[in-house]
């Protein structure tokens, strides 16, 4: 029956560090999905839990990270580099060019770091991702970034209109453009002194997602594992968290498509068990206890986790 609800809107702050905790004893996973006004704090508050400088190493992920404050930027930056290190440098055609470095006063942690990007890495995660790849202090895991570095200035107009323009460039300390290069206009040339690249940050590790098969895309799009787990845990309530997917839980999820028609050959089944594994238990873990514990599990099989934690001979 029709049912009336009455709802408040209410701004919800989501956290920039959204995701922290430990991928093996002594080796910690902080994910930064944005750079707000806490961020600098936050990622030093996430990395003090999991150990701070005890650690033995660190996968820092900025992978579909689109931005945000540069100041912020600087701050994580600072956690990882030594004082008076440059960060940042911005330089435009009318704009007097300057350096940001950091902080005399920093306090930088000096376990082994690994940073993970992606397409979708932009704009001030890639001045993270340069000025530590530059400085050799993180070893840079995934895909090309995005390549977003300019600096705009706002110009008032009538109205209360105004008018965004390009001003200046962010580079890395080794002079590198963070912004792509547009070929056929000015954005595809070369500043006086500027070193050549095609923008972006490019990884020392370059790692990524195996395609998926006809049948995990399938299991994706139909909301397959979400409604198995939803029915699993009214079954099995009080789950426990050493819970593991068993031949007979396989079994039961077999089943379960079974109902609905869904009988996979053998062989398509068999390659890809493993990942459905995966994806079952991270389902239930996602729905009995938190999405952050769900993450923990899909961290086990993410391919550029694996390539970082190689990367830093930890695998």
């Amino acid at each position: 029956r029709l049912r009336q609800f009455v709802l408040t809107p209410q701004e919800m702050q989501s956290p920039s560090v959204d995701l922290a905790f430990a991928l093996r004893p002594g080796v910690g996973y902080v994910r930064i999905s944005s750079f707000d006004v806490s961020t600098g704090a936050d990622a030093r508050a996430a990395i003090e839990k999991l150990g701070g400088s005890g650690l033995k190493a660190l996968v820092l992920d900025l992978r579909k990270n689109p931005g945000g404050l540069v100041a912020s930027a600087l701050e994580v930056a600072s956690l990882f580099l030594k004082p008076g290190q440059t960060i940042l440098t911005i330089a435009g055609r009318a704009v007097a060019s300057r350096e940001e470095k950091a902080p005399e006063e920093a306090k930088p942690y000096s376990f082994p770091l690994a940073v993970l990007v992606d397409s979708a890495t932009a704009s001030a995660s890639e001045i993270v991702a340069g000025s530590l790849q530059d400085h050799k202090r993180a070893v840079i895991v995934g895909q090309t970034t995005y390549g977003k570095g300019l600096v705009q200035s706002i110009f008032p107009l009538s109205e209360g209109a105004g008018l965004a323009l390009t001003t200046a460039y962010y580079y890395t300390p080794a002079g590198r453009s963070i912004q792509k290069r547009i070929e056929g206009g000015l954005l595809g040339h070369l500043a006086p002194g500027e070193a050549p690249g095609r923008g972006g940050i490019e990884p020392d590790r370059p790692a990524a997602a195996a395609p998926l098969t006809r049948l995990q895309v399938f299991l994706d799009v139909t909301g397959s594992f979400p409604t198995f787990a939803a029915e699993y845990l009214r079954r099995h309530p009080g789950l426990a968290q050493d819970f593991e997917i068993t031949p007979r839980v396989l079994d039961e999820f077999r089943g379960f498509l079974a109902e609905r028609e869904v009988v996979p050959p053998a062989g398509e089944w068999s390659a890809v068990r493993g990942w459905i594994t995966a994806r079952l238990k991270a389902e239930i873990f996602n729905q009995a206890f938190g999405v952050a514990k769900g993450e923990e599990i899909e961290a086990q099989r993410d391919p550029f986790i694996l390539a970082a934690l190689k990367a830093l001979d930890l695998s």
